[in-house]
């Protein structure tokens, strides 16, 4: 039955830690707390041993006991750290299987760098410096990683990248796990001494063990699998030793148990005159598995940390977690521990099944293994070796399951080839090898991926996108039939070699078609391309010959600063004027189509005249439109209008030039559109009776004719076809614009 939440439960007022202590302070929950904390216990200190073994080998297998006392000191400043800053009540850490492989080869890398003929006191008192030292840098690349506020970064790792580190790993534990047993590893060539009966029957039982919990957990979804294979294996070793054997000191002799350490294992200090015989090329041999610990340990807990989360059904702050983490590494360190500790999901998902609160489990835990050292070394003697050796087996061969199994229908195939190239080169080279190889082969999916993508955000013409300068009645005519002779390319992205060929074949396609009218002006708009490799100006410099061979002029506008001098590098900048937006690339197209068709310096144009463009103007109309008319003669600067003003009047130029603008000085202003003779200013606000949306001001000097609200009133009643013609020629105006945005919508659309 579970504990009903109440407003002290450690779930529901984490961060109230009265509260939650004086809710599992009472009796019911304590014992809650005691049984939880039992059942963890059991499962670390069942692995414990493992680790120890795992780092403190070979010419140093004789001190087993100092390698497990280094283990259970980091085990309890680590615990009681975490217990008091986490983030959350419910983190536990634990020594676990991944860094101490990485630590056993740091260790196992100054052994084969030291002088043969090193007594082993001085051997495991270097070992023990060089992994203070490895142990102490970790915690603080950690401790950097939190004040810097990174903590997220795991958000960044590619997700094939971190499941090849993972699956290689597994092989690695599940390897490490044969090792401690026999001294070999999995491999063709030891493969006939492993079926060997005398050594298959020492792993075989492991490797039960480890699939054992495996088929469990496929089949029952709780947190006491693990726990509960443990003491099943227990009960079973015991009985089937107390009836074949009958004698326990002939099993331990036989090498079924772990060796006796309750006499030899003491917590000591390292012995710091032994960096006198620390040899350069020492560190240059361990350097490599240093680095490696660094980025397994950041992994692991970034992975753990984010398990936990999925868990407790609570967020973690990763930078919290980087600097709690560190700083409890770096104490062990300091106390000589140095056994990398990190979050342990299960033991989180038991304090979150049972209700407990995680922090007094936490130090309850430290308690219980202070107790092991100081009093409790015995109890390791009492397990036997296929129980940790399986546990890294079951470790190995769940990771593999998880990332090589498992992601077969979960992850793309592309990203499942990563996952692999990454776990094989890890298992032959070693981990950096694997994670450098397994970046290369990403890096490689990448840039072909890329490539499939299109460089070309959108493509239309000049008919269908025009500039921001309304023109009189012909001119527009004009560039609507010859807007086709304008290309317009907007680009986006980063350009490099893949995609700017791509794009330069689909221009040259575009060119070349013989059923298309050929352009006479392409513009490439640089506005959505944050950068473009060197290689990629080749293809441009193709682009501008093929240009320059069809007469066809070449615009460019929108580069970013940092990316002009690509272009100017790339010797195509004589040719090739920049334009700091497509608006004004645009304006500089049309201008040229105009000027060649003698239109670009067009004359004042009358309101008659724009009318009669229209509408059929009779004599009469014309000068009823004359007396209804106020001329404005403008000067550069001149404000017609301001954003926000009454909209009593509208506006037709007859000579000049003005610009609409948004916003007003000291604040940013933007210019809307540009506007010239033979156009209508102040029409939307004018008819729709709403106050000006922008202003405008006068660019080049002319002149205006004013039509106010009164003088068309009266115009209605007194010219009424007059008052009509001006009336259509508004709707013909506002039809215009809209069927050319329309024309422009249903382009992007398709």
């Amino acid at each position: 039955m579970g504990i009903p939440l109440t407003p002290d439960s450690p779930d529901s007022a984490t961060s109230n830690v009265a509260g939650a202590l004086k809710y599992a302070l009472q009796p019911p929950m304590l014992l809650r707390s005691l049984f939880a904390s039992a059942t963890i216990w059991l499962l670390i200190a069942s692995a414990l041993p493992s680790y120890s073994r795992l780092i403190f080998s070979g010419p140093l297998a004789g001190y087993f006991a100092a390698g497990l006392a280094m283990v259970l000191v980091s085990q309890i400043i680590t615990m009681l750290l975490t217990a008091f800053f986490s983030s959350d009540h419910a983190t536990q850490v634990v020594s676990q299987s991944p860094t101490a492989v990485i630590q056993g080869s740091v260790a196992a890398s100054v052994i084969q760098s030291a002088p043969a003929d090193m007594p082993p006191d001085a051997l495991f008192a270097l070992v023990y410096l060089v992994l203070l030292l490895a142990s102490a840098l970790t915690a603080g690349f950690l401790l950097l990683l939190g004040a810097a506020r990174a903590g997220d970064l795991i958000r960044y790792i590619p997700y094939p990248i971190i499941g090849g580190f993972m699956a290689g790993l597994g092989w690695l534990i599940l390897n490490a796990g044969f090792r401690i047993l026999v001294g070999l590893q999995l491999s063709a060539e030891a493969l006939p001494q492993l079926l060997a009966a005398d050594l298959a029957v020492r792993w075989l039982p492991a490797l039960f063990f480890a699939l054992c919990i495996i088929g469990l957990r496929l089949r029952v979804n709780s947190v006491f699998v693990v726990p509960g294979v443990i003491i099943a294996a227990l009960c079973l070793f015991y009985a089937w030793a107390l009836i074949t054997v009958g004698d326990a000191e002939a099993v331990a002799a036989a090498g079924w148990l772990l060796p006796d350490v309750s006499g030899a294992m003491a917590w000591q200090l390292p012995d710091f005159s032994a960096l006198s015989r620390l040899e350069p090329a020492m560190l240059v041999a361990s350097g490599g598995h240093i680095l490696t610990l660094i980025v397994v340990c950041a992994l692991n807990l970034f992975l753990r940390a984010g398990t936990q989360e999925i868990i407790v059904k609570r967020e973690l702050d990763f930078n919290r977690e980087c600097l709690v983490n560190g700083a409890a590494n770096f104490a062990s360190a300091l106390a000589g521990g140095g056994v990398l500790a990190y979050h342990a999901p299960i033991s989180s998902a038991l304090v979150t099944g049972m209700r407990v609160y995680g922090r007094l489990v936490g130090v309850m835990l430290a308690l219980m293994f202070a107790l092991t050292l100081l009093i409790g070394g015995g109890i390791f003697a009492l397990i036997p070796r296929f129980i940790p050796a399986g546990l890294l087996m079951y470790f190995g061969l769940q990771f593999m399951k998880d990332w090589l199994v498992d992601s077969w229908t979960s992850l793309p195939r592309q990203d499942y080839i990563v996952v692999l190239v990454i776990a094989l080169v890890t298992a032959l080279f070693g981990l950096l090898a694997g994670i450098a190889v397994g970046i290369a082969v990403a890096i490689l999916f990448f840039v072909l991926e890329y490539s499939r993508m299109d460089v070309l955000k959108q493509e239309f013409s000049g008919s269908l996108h025009r500039s921001a300068l309304d023109r009189s009645f012909a001119q527009s005519q004009l560039l609507q039939r010859e807007g086709d002779a304008i290309l317009i390319f907007r680009l986006q992205g980063f350009v490099f070699f893949g995609t700017a060929y791509r794009f330069y074949e689909h221009v040259k396609r575009r060119v070349l078609q013989p059923s298309a009218r050929p352009p006479a002006f392409i513009i490439l708009d640089f506005k959505a391309v944050r950068g473009f490799d060197v290689s990629a100006i080749v293809d441009f410099q193709k682009l501008k010959r093929l240009a320059d061979k069809r007469g066809i002029e070449v615009l460019v506008s929108n580069v970013l600063p940092h990316l002009q001098p690509y272009l100017l590098q790339g010797g195509i900048v004589d040719a090739l004027p920049i334009f700091d937006d497509l608006d004004h690339a645009l304006e500089q197209c049309e201008n040229t189509l105009l000027q060649r068709a003698d239109l670009l310096q067009a004359a004042e144009i009358t309101v008659a005249q724009q009318l009669a463009q229209h509408v059929r103007l009779a004599e009469a109309d014309a000068a009823a439109l004359r007396h209804s008319l106020e001329r404005i003669d403008t000067a550069v600067g001149d404000i017609i209008f301001q954003q926000g003003d009454a909209a009593e009047s509208i506006y037709f130029i007859e000579a000049g030039r003005v610009d609409v603008l948004l916003g007003s000085p000291p604040d940013r202003v933007i210019r809307l559109r540009s506007m010239t003779a033979g156009t209508v200013i102040g029409e939307i606000g004018f008819y729709l009776d709403q106050p000006r949306s922008a202003s405008v001001v006068v660019t080049e000097a002319g002149a205006l004719q004013r039509l106010s609200h009164q003088a068309l009133s009266q115009m209605e009643e007194s010219a009424p076809q007059t008052a009509s013609a001006i009336h259509i020629f508004i709707a013909r105006i506002l039809s215009e614009r809209l069927s050319t945005s329309n024309r422009l919508i249903q382009e992007l659309l398709d």
